[in-house]
């Protein structure tokens, strides 16, 4: 069943449908066990809120109630106070900033800080070889050549 069927049993329940498209409606309904099982449902929805719904009475009109609660709503939000930052931000706008400034002078001023390249020591103890070692920091990868002599 589509979604603009479901629109047309609702409607159909409700007393919207002109008599052509109410006439189409019952004779889908009559085909159609889905539509038959969807318009159980809302009748009996519709059963169980109208049961349900407490009818409260309001001693003024409509309107003038809901302008009553406008105006209570509108008072409030002009008495109300602006929010103050939390003492944890008054602290964190001094603390970063003061971190920042000193993790960048330990940085500048002590050299164990500062990444260095990596470069791998090789120690030959024979004298008839010798190597060569080239590093690739673009392809991220070191080559050594050993040669004998």
């Amino acid at each position: 069943m589509t979604h603009k069927a479901e629109l047309n049993l609702q409607a159909w329940l409700d007393g919207e449908l002109s008599a052509r498209a109410a006439a189409e409606v019952e004779r889908l309904v009559a085909a159609d066990p889905a539509a038959r099982d969807l318009v159980a449902e809302l009748r009996w929805t519709r059963q169980v809120l109208r049961a349900g719904e407490v009818d409260r009475p309001v001693p003024e009109s409509r309107e003038f109630y809901w302008s009553k609660i406008e105006r209570a709503i509108r008072a409030a939000e002009a008495t109300a106070p602006a929010p103050r930052p939390s003492a944890w931000w008054r602290w964190m706008r001094w603390v970063v900033p003061i971190g920042a400034a000193a993790a960048l002078a330990m940085f500048f001023t002590l050299p164990s800080l500062r990444v260095a390249p990596s470069v791998a020591e090789i120690e030959n103890h024979l004298e008839d070889m010798g190597s060569f070692s080239f590093r690739s920091e673009s392809e991220g990868m070191t080559v050594i050549w050993i040669a004998s002599n």
